[in-house]
């Protein structure tokens, strides 16, 4: 018998998400107070106010920085200024504040892709409005086409609306101007979640071949690739997180699990056995070692396997039990 015709317990599969954050300033922290009095006298004091709000945003002090860039609008209505206003208040935690500051920013200066990213960023986070951030993000678009973070979050926003070819289509017009495995990740994570797995297999390999040593990052590319069979590039993710970071034991059984599929079943034991090496308690590496050894026709090593994840419990170590209870009543 083939251990192919065993059933095999489903290990579920996990999913990152990831959407682009607000644009911060460019990180020059300071490390004193900002100047004051150090611009020219012809700046006029809302300049003076506006770089002093920012010299405070980049010495990660929203609060006085709010303070400053108030008193600039005051004096002068500015999109700058409105753009760090939001900035700071979603430091502050002030999202609906932060979201009325980037409109307005929007208002006075359209050209203004970082508000424009932040206001969709905005729109994105849960609970998500995918229409508003649609809207902003194409405006934007129309105005700075080359700004590549306005294109990957309106294919985000497509992605969460369900349109899932408008979602493809953008991303294929982010990647044709530059490939990124990022990119790649974000379309193969959006195409597995609607189930078009054949097609995120595609995207996911190739953000697999440009990620570099980023081990949980690896992990999820890997859980995805052997949701969607693609089971022999999965083996390739695992060796890779593996080789950077040796002690969790479920990266054993997931590579356990993909090696199996492809007949490597000498490999897929061995990690079974690595995972539970690392962790004796782990009730995955017992099972999945034990259903191995009952393909192989090795009852009583396989007996002996399911009992210790039986031994315990949890999810997985009731269907051990259930085995054990099958193969014992015969």
């Amino acid at each position: 018998m083939m251990l192919g015709m065993t059933k095999w317990l489903p290990f579920s599969v996990l999913v990152l998400a990831a959407c682009s954050g607000p644009q911060p300033p460019p990180p020059e922290p300071l490390t004193a107070d900002p100047p004051i009095g150090s611009t020219s006298a012809d700046t006029g004091e809302a300049d003076t106010e506006l770089e002093r709000g920012i010299a405070y945003l980049k010495n990660d002090r929203a609060a006085d920085a709010r303070v400053h860039l108030e008193k600039s609008l005051l004096l002068k209505p500015s999109g700058d200024a409105e753009y760090y206003l939001g900035l700071a208040k979603e430091k502050l935690n002030d999202k609906p504040g932060a979201e009325e500051a980037y409109k307005k920013a929007l208002a006075i200066d359209g050209k203004l892709a970082e508000a424009a990213a932040n206001l969709g960023a905005i729109y994105l986070d849960d609970p998500a409005r995918p229409d508003e951030a649609i809207a902003v993000l194409q405006a934007a678009l129309a105005k700075s086409p080359a700004d590549a973070r306005l294109g990957q979050n309106l294919a985000y926003a497509y992605g969460l609306k369900g349109d899932v070819p408008g979602a493809s289509k953008q991303y294929e017009t982010v990647l044709a101007k530059g490939d990124d495995a990022m990119v790649r990740f974000a379309y193969g994570t959006m195409l597995f979640d609607h189930k078009q797995l054949d097609k995120a297999a595609e995207q996911l390999k190739k953000a697999l071949s440009g990620v570099k040593d980023d081990a949980p990052l690896l992990v999820t590319i890997g859980r995805m690739l052997g949701g969607a069979k693609a089971f022999g590039d999965c083996v390739t993710a695992f060796d890779r997180a593996i080789k950077l970071k040796a002690t969790e034991p479920e990266w054993y059984v997931r590579r356990g699990t993909c090696r199996h599929e492809v007949k490597d079943e000498p490999g897929a034991q061995d990690d079974f056995r690595a995972a539970i090496k690392v962790d004796p308690k782990f009730a995955a590496g017992h099972y999945y070692l034990g259903l191995s050894l009952l393909g192989e026709h090795k009852r009583a090593g396989a007996i002996a396997s399911l009992e210790k994840a039986a031994a315990l419990g949890g999810d997985i170590g009731k269907a051990a039990k259930e085995r054990v209870d099958a193969l014992t009543k015969k």
